[in-house]
């Protein structure tokens, strides 16, 4: 391709780091002898990528997600977590994954190197089980007051808890390739029966690369499992959705007490 004076544009841009993502993954990935260093391979690659992509508020991780009330199970190991890192910290930070409270996480990513139709169920349970999360979120605000009903003029600061239930993070899966299926409309009929089974998933973004595919599952359709879809510009939709989908979730400092086994001073 003969380089010009003019600017290629975003189309263009987003187009070539997509034909580079799949030789990446084909090649490059595909020259590990062991799967299950191809499949840590492809995820640390996009997590790169959201990194260089992704406003600096938004930190990019793997590992686990949990709430404080202890009868909700903690969520499978996620590949990428989108986190928020300004006013929160991860539980624990091991080398290989962190655990994070609820409250923290904008939204999660299920990277697949090639995504078949046998994956879908367990993909849908996982978003499932970590959407079940989202009803105990505590986070805690600041203010001041006084310390006695006759001294006004001695304010000391106290926390206030306070809750909230909606919206869950946001959910989304990256496939490089696909196996399984001849058009994105067969596609969307396999994830629209698999939903059936797993009412409470839902997927703001689902990119295949290799297919140039791109849908997300609507909001509060008749059925609850409509998706819009499109066989174009799969990487540049897939990063406009998630920027959309996660710049409308709240973040606010989480009330960390509710993680401990007794308050603090008790």
């Amino acid at each position: 391709m003969t380089r010009t004076n003019e600017t290629p544009g975003v189309d263009a841009y987003f187009e070539t780091l997509q034909k580079i993502f799949q030789l990446q993954s084909e090649i490059l990935t595909g020259v590990l002898p062991h799967h299950g260093e191809r499949g840590r391979n492809d995820e640390e690659r996009f997590r790169d990528f959201l990194g260089k992509v992704l406003p600096k508020k938004y930190s990019i991780g793997t590992g686990f997600l949990l709430c404080s009330e202890p009868s909700v199970p903690m969520s499978s190991q996620t590949d990428v977590v989108i986190f928020d890192e300004i006013q929160n910290s991860p539980l624990h930070r091991e080398l290989s994954a962190f655990v994070y409270p609820a409250e923290m996480v904008y939204g999660t990513v299920e990277v697949k190197g090639t995504l078949r139709s046998g994956d879908l169920k367990k993909v849908l349970e996982d978003i499932q089980k970590t959407r079940a999360l989202a009803p105990h979120r505590w986070y805690v605000q600041y203010k001041s007051v006084p310390k006695a009903p006759d001294k006004p003029e001695q304010l000391v600061a106290i926390s206030e808890e306070f809750k909230i239930t909606q919206p869950p993070s946001r959910s989304f899966v990256f496939a490089y390739s696909q196996n399984g299926w001849s058009s994105i409309e067969s596609l969307v009929k396999n994830l629209q029966d698999a939903l059936v089974e797993t009412p409470a998933a839902h997927i703001h973004g689902l990119a295949v690369l290799s297919e140039n595919w791109f849908l997300a599952q609507e909001a509060y359709s008749s059925t609850g499992r409509e998706f819009y879809a499109h066989k174009d510009n799969a990487l540049l939709r897939f990063v406009r959705g998630m920027l959309h989908s996660i710049s409308s979730m709240p973040m606010h400092q989480a009330s960390v007490d509710r993680y401990l086994k007794s308050k603090l001073g008790a």
